[in-house]
């Protein structure tokens, strides 16, 4: 547990709150006086949920949950508009999701507009939350080690999308199109799918994928 002098209104301008590491089950209500914190850091507890004061840290710009026993997400999470990078490795989703505890839509609200990055690694998640497709800024979606048989249809949504990490999955196809309408995506990983790669070669827009592809390496290389 958090001690009591660690949260209220005297932690107001508190920027960073690093809890990684500490074994904690829980996270109080109280967080929710930490109203200008930009990083909040809690990997490697063994936190099975959020408070849904969470939903108050309205200048939260980073949070890293990785490591611990989450099964689902408050809705208030929704809520964070500043919010860029999500890192949920490692956790319990697909249990959450099973048993129907998981909110699909927790990706949808003012978050959908402000995250750019978005691990869910490592979570034996057999389909991505339908909210996915909401995001309007995401730019690298890491999803690997988990079962994933398809991507949501819908995913070319994402047109921000530059970076896709879905390797060590179970995908046999990509839905149609999407490397068409995936216009900035410019590195994916897939190794350890099921996946023919002769027919992920013949997908509509690949060749334009690798041209990014190159221009990335290239520009790199410069």
């Amino acid at each position: 547990h958090l001690p009591n002098g660690a949260v209220g209104s005297d932690f107001a301008q508190l920027r960073t709150a690093d809890l990684a590491g500490n074994s904690l089950k829980e996270l109080p209500s109280a967080i929710g006086t930490w109203t200008g914190l930009h990083n909040l850091l809690c990997g490697g507890n063994q936190l099975t949920d959020l408070p849904s004061a969470v939903g108050q840290l309205a200048q939260l710009q980073k949070l890293v949950l990785s490591g611990n026993r989450l099964r689902t997400l408050p809705v208030e999470l929704a809520k964070l508009g500043k919010l860029k990078t999500l890192m949920l490795d490692g956790n319990c989703l697909a249990e959450g999701m099973a048993t129907k505890q998981f909110n699909p839509d927790v990706f949808s609200g003012d978050i959908s507009a402000s995250l750019e990055e978005l691990d869910v690694s490592g979570n034996a998640l057999e389909e991505l939350p339908r909210s996915v497709a909401s995001f309007r800024s995401l730019k690298r979606l890491i999803c690997h080690d988990n079962r994933l048989k398809a991507f949501p249809n819908d995913l070319g949504s994402v047109s921000s999308l530059q970076y896709v990490d879905a390797s060590s999955n179970r995908l046999t196809f990509l839905p149609e199109k999407l490397f068409v309408d995936l216009t900035q995506l410019s590195e994916m990983w897939l190794k350890g799918n099921p996946m023919e790669r002769l027919s992920l070669q013949k997908s509509e827009g690949f060749e334009d994928f690798l041209e990014r592809r190159r221009q990335r390496l290239d520009a790199k290389i410069d």
